[in-house]
């Protein structure tokens, strides 16, 4: 990328500040996980009390060591598993996840526990998944046990999922190389007015 994509510009913030800005804006509370240079990110985000930082001292082992990390500190703060009723799972380099997405991925969550079906739940879009993910409790254990190297999303596809279809391509739009954070950057600006 040229530079640390978590803190590229992003408008009046960074790419991992648009993320969190986002899940506050959803009413979340959020936690930021972070392994590769986590001092940096957490002096980033040091004057923000609303934000929980996590660290994963293991990430070189993959990005489950991170989701494992984060979703530990959700079920000690909840007092133990069972008093979360999940967490949702979205990537720092993913800045144009719409408030919209949350919202909607939540709604099915709640009605899917309310019937008894606590499962995970995708953001889609024309039946393609996107993020975020909404994982139940009911999961954390199984994500437990998975070996270092798994990915989350074979796991989450082979126990059980559901999703909600939302109108908005910023689900897909991770910054994976210096065109897709120019591309994406750039629209984002255009749809909030800035230049």
């Amino acid at each position: 990328m040229g530079a640390w994509k978590p803190l590229l510009p992003w408008g009046a913030t960074t790419v991992c500040g648009a993320v969190v800005e986002t899940v506050l804006r959803a009413g979340l509370c959020p936690v930021l996980v972070a392994g590769y240079r986590a001092s940096e990110l957490f002096d980033a985000f040091a004057d923000r009390p609303e934000l929980r930082l996590v660290e994963n001292p293991d990430w070189e082992r993959g990005m489950l060591g991170s989701i494992r990390a984060g979703l530990s500190s959700i079920a000690a703060e909840a007092g133990g598993p069972g008093g979360a009723s999940g967490c949702f799972v979205a990537l720092a380099d993913m800045p144009r996840i719409p408030v919209a997405a949350f919202e909607a991925v939540a709604a099915e969550a709640a009605r899917l526990a309310v019937e008894g079906k606590p499962t995970a739940v995708f953001a889609a879009l024309g039946g393609r998944l996107g993020h975020p993910v909404w994982i139940p409790a009911a999961m954390f254990g199984g994500l437990a046990a998975l070996e270092p190297d798994s990915r989350l999303r074979e796991y989450l596809l082979a126990s059980g999922w559901d999703s909600v279809e939302v109108d908005d391509d910023g689900i897909f739009a991770d910054l994976d190389t210096p065109e897709a954070y120019a591309a994406s950057h750039d629209a984002a600006m255009r749809e909030t007015g800035n230049k």
